[in-house]
């Protein structure tokens, strides 16, 4: 080596000291959300080199780090994908300590991250499929963690719907609003799902439980590229709690107002010694009665799981849930609202513990679900999922319900019996291949789901009941004579099959533009078949199918802040179809443009939204009499829904923040049988604001205890599509809460409408009954935890 040759390596090899000098490092540890260490947590800073993995006690170190913004992702079999923005500056080390969720589906990513109290997500499984951050996401998206639910001591979606920023539940069962469109189960086939799958738990009458639930995920909008058919206002997303590796056990016990009750208990671990075989138990039972008469239920909830993890990369998973309910008057029914004559309505007139129902109402349901779900990962780019889910609900009813209009302070009523069994089984395969080509990044989505859902069993009468006076009922003549000629009955069978297949591409042209990209097409046909003279129908069939796309764009001016537009379709087929109405009909179609922005700020912990968007609907029926078909029907341009949305979601140090505004404009469009062009929508008010703040104490004597409060502001809302003077009025509810950790135990005290609002959730169908919320009460609640 010549004098030039030796001169010329000690300046690369001194400009290279240089570059290193001014280099850092990034280490930290990532633990369980149980807060145990985990091992082989593969950590890269994404677009580099740099990469590391975990050690026995979860730490992890990368060494050599060049100043600048990264993209530092986490992955391991079992648990969310996590990504995290980290800033490295020039000679300081920079420590990252985090946090990884339970994994429920290794497609279906989802993220809880942070340390304690966590009221923000960074990612949703709902919106793609896959693990892109929500701020990279071309669509409105809020998750609802773990911590919020335990905050609000909620037992149903019911008691968290008023912190879903435009969401609303219409009643005290399984109604709830989106985006101004009603969504009812198990009519709207997938406006809910269960770790993204089809295939509803309960039915109409009941309000959804959380025994097993980690945390639930609302998409606002049309989502049938991914979902299929379903409601134009948005999917509400349950995600249930899976096999641990770590033992963890925890039972809860509380008492509330209306002599309610509720214990569970929840077990995980290996059941091996190996620890490939995990397992989850969850058991729970509650009982309540009401602030109206006679009204109680009962639930009893049993969700056992197993988890088989064959490698790193493979593992099989099998959930089984049950719910069984008891109650008399199974449906809510509400209070009556009394008719002034003049247009207007007192909905304060009648005392709230009055109702329509009688003492002998009575419900039975049961419902069963097992999902077998399919994880294999061949490599980092290449993944595979395979879900079988299947559903069947058995449901026993009687019930009274209003039937005319209020005369004298009485009311006439009629009277039903319904036996039923319904099913669900859905078969979902899907695969995620992430490849580049020079500066573009492509993640394609590719999926097949085949759903067969119906009923085996329909057998439902309705007859003419006895009248009663509404301030002094007599229930004693309440059985009613049966009446062929007035009678209505359904004694029916349906099966409907449903096939799709989508393609989805996220593209990433480099770091500050993203595009979303997909298809999808859906062949659906029906049969409903008699199965018996008594049926009024005599049977029914209907066909369609459907092309749906989806268009988004997103940029990221900075890496905490994005901007995007999208474009999406939903589709959902005519409930009826029957040639003898003038069918089969075209299916329902909405199309969707949403605009917004999205910011994290406070270190990633405090997330900012803003959604404006604008919803048509279109093909809904209409009666439409000929004297030769009184019985014949048509379809009209429907309904156009726009509005704005703005979410605050977070923790700033101590306090959780959790607020929301939506403005929601939704009419009628035309003028037919159901109303008139500029009529507004039933049960979509104009404005609702929500806020939970809670502050937890630490690092002084006060360490361990939270105080919050919350409040839900509704605006007016027409109750009555066909009569829209019957407005319900608007409301303001005031809740607080507190709770003190005390090593193993939680103790917990939450009082809901503290200020005793008289307040209504919504219409329910008629103008002399509407949907009235809760009283005053209160939940008292003490937890223990065995690590």
């Amino acid at each position: 080596m010549n004098l030039k040759s030796i001169i010329l390596l000690l300046i690369i090899t001194s400009l290279a000291q240089i570059g290193f000098a001014q280099n850092s490092s990034l280490s930290g540890y990532i633990l369980s959300f149980e807060k145990q260490p985990l091992k082989d947590v593969s950590v890269s800073l994404q677009n580099t080199s740099l990469s590391a993995l975990t050690n026995e006690k979860g730490y992890f170190m990368i060494r050599q780090v060049p100043p600048g913004i990264y993209t530092l992702a986490a992955s391991t079999m079992g648990y969310s994908a996590l990504k995290q923005n980290v800033l490295i500056e020039p000679q300081k080390p920079a420590i990252l300590d985090l946090q990884l969720s339970e994994n429920h589906n290794e497609l279906q990513e989802v993220v809880i991250i942070g340390i304690g109290n966590q009221y923000k997500t960074n990612t949703s499984s709902i919106a793609t499929r896959t693990d892109i951050p929500l701020l990279e996401t071309p669509q409105s998206v809020q998750v609802i963690s773990r911590q919020v639910i335990k905050d609000r001591q909620a037992f149903t979606l019911n008691d968290i719907a008023p912190l879903m920023t435009g969401v609303k539940a219409n009643n005290a069962m399984g109604g709830f609003s989106l985006r101004g469109f009603t969504g009812y189960n198990p009519n709207d086939a997938s406006f809910t799902t269960f770790n993204g799958i089809r295939g509803t738990l309960y039915l109409w009458s009941q309000q959804p439980l959380l025994y097993n639930i980690e945390a639930v995920e609302v998409l606002r909008g049309p989502a049938s590229v991914l979902f299929s058919e379903g409601m134009p206002g948005g999917v509400i997303n349950f995600i249930t709690k899976k096999p641990q590796t770590e033992k963890r056990f925890e039972f809860t016990a509380a008492y509330g107002s209306w002599n309610a009750a509720r214990i569970s208990a929840d077990a995980t671990g290996p059941l091996s010694k190996n620890g490939k075989l995990l397992y989850r138990a969850i058991v729970g039972y509650d009982r309540t009665n009401s602030f109206r008469d006679y009204q109680k239920v009962e639930n009893i909830f049993v969700a056992p799981s197993l988890t088989y993890q064959f490698s790193s990369k493979t593992n099989l998973n099998l959930e089984i849930n049950y719910a069984h309910e008891k109650s008399v008057q199974q449906y809510d029914r509400g209070v009556y609202v009394k008719d002034n004559g003049n247009g207007t309505y007192d909905f304060d007139y009648y005392p709230k513990n009055l109702t329509v129902q009688s003492p002998s109402d009575f419900g039975k349901t049961n419902n069963t679900s097992a999902t077998l779900t399919f994880d294999h990962r061949f490599d980092q780019n290449l993944s595979l999922a395979v879900v079988q889910r299947y559903v069947r609900s058995r449901f026993n009813f009687a019930d009274h319900f209003v039937s005319g209009a209020i005369r004298n302070d009485s009311i006439s009523r009629s009277y039903s019996l319904w036996d039923y069994d319904q099913f669900n089984a859905q078969t979902s395969v899907y695969a995620n291949y992430k490849f580049g080509t020079g500066w573009i990044k492509h993640s394609i989505l590719v999926g097949v789901d085949y759903n067969r859902f119906g009923w085996s069993k329909n057998d439902y009468r309705s007859s003419p009941t006895t009248r009663i006076s509404i301030l002094n009922p007599d229930y004693t003549n309440d059985v009613p004579a049966v009446n062929p000629a007035v009678d209505y009955y359904d004694d029916n069978k349906q099966a409907t099959n449903l096939i799709g297949g989508y393609v989805q591409d996220q593209i990433s042209f480099g770091t500050r533009f993203k595009a979303l990209l997909s298809v999808r097409h859906d062949d659906y046909s029906l049969v409903q078949t008699p199965l018996s003279a008594r049926d009024d129908l005599q049977g029914d069939a209907s066909e369609a199918n459907a092309w749906l796309p989806r268009f988004g764009l997103v940029y990221l001016p900075l890496p905490n802040i994005s901007l995007y537009g999208s474009y999406t379709k939903s589709f959902a087929p005519q409930l009826s179809n029957s040639g003898g109405a003038g069918g089969p009909f075209p299916p329902r179609k909405a199309e969707q443009f949403e605009i917004g922005y999205k910011g994290d700020f406070f270190k990633n912990q405090l997330s900012t939204m803003v959604a404006v968007y604008n919803i048509n609907y279109n093909n809904i029926l209409a009666a439409d009499p000929s004297t030769d078909n009184p019985n014949r029907q048509t379809v009209v341009p429907g309904t156009r829904s726009k509005g704005l949305e703005v979410t605050l979601q977070g923790n700033i140090k101590g306090l959780s923040i959790l607020t929301g505004y939506a403005y929601n404009d939704h009419q009628l469009t035309s003028t037919s049988t159901i109303g008139k062009d500029g009529d507004r929508y039933v049960n979509a008010p104009h404005h609702i604001a929500n806020v939970l703040l809670k502050y937890n104490f630490r690092g002084t004597t006060l360490n361990g205890l939270g105080v919050g409060l919350g409040g839900r502001y509704t605006s007016d809302q027409v109750g009555n599509l066909a009569r829209q003077t019957f407005v319900v009025p608007s409301s303001k509810v005031l809740d607080a809460l507190a709770n003190y950790e005390m090593r193993r135990f939680n103790f917990q005290l939450n009082v809901y409408n503290f200020t005793n609002a008289r307040y209504f959730n919504g219409g329910l169908s008629r103008n002399t009954v509407a949907s009235l919320g809760n009283p005053i009460n209160f939940r008292f609640g003490i937890s223990y935890t065995i690590f």
